[in-house]
C-alpha cells in the first residue's frame, strides 16, 4: 500500500488572502488524495511549530515572512514551495500576486470614474506593499499626476503610541479633495474609512478607496461599504500543491533547486466595486451622465448610439470630451464594462457561456470569447478553470 507523503503547511488563517491559499491548495488535494496534511494553527509572522523537525516531511507549503521561518524549512532538505512575497529562499518556487496588474486595476478604476488627484496607503518594510506603491505611482505619473504616499507601521510590528495614527489622520486631512486612494489591502483600507469617518471626511465623495483582498467581512462591514481587488488566492495555492507534488515525486530537495527556480505571479481576478468608490468625479456634466448610463445598461447590449440618444449630443463631440474625461471612448467603456461582468460571472457561477455571453450583452459567445482572450490573454472556459471556483 503507498504510503500518502506528509506535508506541513506553514500558512496562516487570519486573513483572507491565506485562506484563500488555503483553499486552493484544498481544492488540489481533493481532486488527487496523495497527501497527509498538517497545517498548524498560527499567527502572521508566528515562530515555526516545534514538531517540524520531529516530523518525517515529505514537503511543505509555506509564507516565508520571517528569518525563522526560512531557516527552519531549510533545514528540513525537502522540497518546499514559497507563497510569500519576502522572497527570503531564493533557491524554491515561488508563487505571488502580480502586483503590477494589482496596481494597474486600482488606477484603472480610479480614473475612469473621473479621479486625477491620487493617494497610496499601505505598511512599510513588506515587498507586496512596496511593489504595490510602486507600481501605482508610475500609473500615476504615465498619467502626469501626482500620488500622495503614506506608509504606516508594519503589521507585524506592535505600535503602542497614537503617534502613527494621529499622523495618518493629519494626512488625510491635508490631501486634496475630491482623491482617488488606493490601499494596499483591505486592513489598510478599513483604518482610512474609520479615520475619514472620525474626521468627517466624506467617502467617496472627497476621498475614494479601493483595498485589496476582497474579504468580504471587511470589505461589507465597513462603513461605506469597501470597493476591493481580488486576488487569484485560490488560483496560487492551487499551483503551489501541483508544483510540490511534481518537485516530491521527482524527489528534488531544497539545496539542488537552482537559483532560477520557477516563479508565477497570479493576475487579480478583478475588482469587486462597493460604495467606497461609487461616485463619478468628472466636472463635465454630460460625460457623467453618459458614464452612469454605460454602467446600468452596457450589459443590456446598448451601443454608442444608445448613449448618444440618452445625452443628446453629437459623436464627434462626445467621443472628444469623454476622452479628455476619461482617457477612453464610449465604445471602449461599454466593451470594459462587459468584459468585467463577463470574468465576475465566470469566477463567482457555473453558468455555461452561452449564458454569460446574453447577460453581459454579447449577441454572439464568439464574439464575447475571442473580445475576453484579447483583453484577459486567455479564453473564457481556461480563466474560469485557472479561478478554482
Amino acid at each position: 500500500m503507498k504510503r500518502r507523503k506528509a506535508v506541513a503547511l506553514l500558512i496562516e488563517t487570519s486573513n483572507a488572502y491565506a485562506r484563500g491559499l488555503l483553499e486552493g491548495i484544498v481544492k488540489w488535494q481533493r481532486e488527487h488524495d496523495r497527501w497527509s496534511i498538517h497545517l498548524p494553527e498560527q499567527e502572521r509572522g508566528a515562530a515555526p511549530p516545534k514538531w517540524i523537525r520531529q516530523l518525517p516531511l515529505d514537503g511543505v507549503i509555506a509564507r516565508i515572512e520571517t528569518a525563522a521561518i526560512a531557516r527552519a524549512v531549510s533545514d528540513l532538505h525537502v522540497p518546499v514551495v514559497d507563497v510569500s512575497s519576502a522572497r527570503r529562499v531564493a533557491q524554491v518556487p515561488w508563487i505571488e500576486t502580480d502586483d503590477a496588474e494589482i496596481a494597474k486595476l486600482a488606477f484603472d478604476h480610479l480614473f475612469e470614474r473621473g479621479f486625477r488627484s491620487f493617494a497610496f496607503c499601505g505598511p512599510q518594510g513588506l515587498n507586496w506593499s512596496r511593489w504595490r506603491r510602486e507600481h501605482f505611482v508610475h500609473r500615476c505619473a504615465q498619467a502626469g499626476a501626482k500620488c500622495h504616499v503614506m506608509q504606516t507601521p508594519s503589521p507585524y510590528r506592535r505600535v503602542l503610541s497614537e503617534g502613527p495614527s494621529l499622523e495618518l489622520a493629519r494626512w488625510l486631512a491635508g490631501l486634496p479633495k475630491p482623491i482617488g486612494m488606493f490601499c494596499a489591502y483591505d486592513i489598510q483600507a478599513q483604518v482610512v474609512l474609520d479615520r475619514c469617518r472620525n474626521l468627517e471626511i466624506a467617502v467617496p465623495e472627497q476621498i475614494a478607496v479601493i483595498g485589496v483582498d476582497n474579504d468580504p467581512l471587511l470589505c461589507d462591514l465597513a462603513r461605506p461599504s469597501l470597493t476591493s481587488i481580488a486576488p487569484d488566492a485560490r488560483g496560487a495555492g492551487y499551483f503551489a500543491a501541483e508544483w510540490l507534488d511534481v518537485a516530491m515525486n521527482e524527489r528534488r530537495r531544497t539545496k539542488s533547486h537552482p537559483i532560477d527556480a520557477p516563479t508565477r505571479l497570479m493576475p487579480p481576478l478583478g475588482i469587486v466595486p462597493r460604495q467606497s468608490t461609487d461616485i463619478l468625479a468628472v466636472e463635465d456634466s454630460t460625460v457623467a451622465k453618459a458614464i452612469q448610463f454605460i454602467r446600468d445598461h452596457a450589459c443590456d447590449g446598448i451601443q454608442v448610439a444608445d448613449v448618444l440618444r440618452h445625452v443628446a449630443m453629437s459623436r464627434r463631440m462626445l467621443e472628444a470630451r469623454f476622452r479628455s474625461a476619461t482617457g477612453k471612448t464610449p465604445h471602449e467603456m461599454i466593451s470594459t464594462t462587459r468584459l468585467m461582468r463577463v470574468k465576475e460571472l465566470l469566477y463567482q457561477t457555473d453558468l455555461s457561456t452561452e449564458a454569460i455571453a446574453t447577460r453581459s450583452g454579447f449577441e454572439h459567445v464568439e464574439y464575447m470569447s475571442v473580445a475576453f482572450r484579447k483583453a484577459f490573454g486567455l479564453p473564457p472556459g481556461r480563466f474560469r478553470k485557472q479561478a478554482i471556483k
